[in-house]
């Protein structure tokens, strides 16, 4: 029987890595995303009726709707997988792909890794780290590990202000970096 290979594993279930789902869906990628908690949403559920005025198009959302709406997209629209409740507990890359042992004991088979965890990545060791612990990236969002990306919070940028919009365009920048890597 063939083993699974995913074209990319997404860490976090926060806007950026939703949208990294949504948009890597539209493009054809097999993609499977985890979750730490039980649910999606990341740091807009910290205050989820404050109001979100750094996406654009949507004026008037809270965090929590804004969560709603992209939620309800990627559960429902896409077939991407969803593995709630799991982290990573061990990874080794061989052969051009990763082969990652969760929390839940399955074991994930990717190609490429996107890190959108809001914060560190602390279940994946080795990037070089900005002062205040951030993951430099180059403008394609690949680390300086091979074929793992970072999105959103978790980066470092000279002089570029975190927001969720920005997030979204790191997303649809990694999908299309992991894109052109197959051409």
């Amino acid at each position: 029987m063939n083993k699974l290979i995913y074209d990319a594993l997404i860490i976090g279930g926060g806007p950026a890595g939703m949208f990294a789902g949504i948009y890597g869906h539209q493009k054809k990628l097999n993609l499977i995303l985890i979750e730490q908690t039980g649910f999606l949403g990341g740091q807009p559920l910290t205050y989820p009726n404050k109001p979100v005025n750094d996406f654009p198009l949507v004026p008037n959302i809270t965090g929590k709707e804004l969560i709603e709406k992209l939620s309800n997209q990627l559960q429902f629209n896409t077939d991407v997988k969803i593995l709630f409740n799991s982290k990573i507990v061990s990874y080794a890359f061989v052969k051009n792909v990763f082969e990652i042992k969760l929390s839940n004991n399955q074991t994930i088979t990717c190609k490429n890794v996107i890190i959108a965890t809001g914060n560190i990545c602390k279940e994946i060791s080795g990037f070089e780290l900005s002062k205040d612990n951030r993951i430099i990236v180059k403008q394609n969002q690949l680390t300086n590990l091979k074929h793992i990306y970072a999105i959103g919070n978790v980066c470092y940028y000279i002089d570029k202000p975190s927001s969720i919009v920005t997030a979204c365009g790191e997303a649809s920048v990694a999908i299309r970096s992991i894109l052109n890597n197959y051409e």
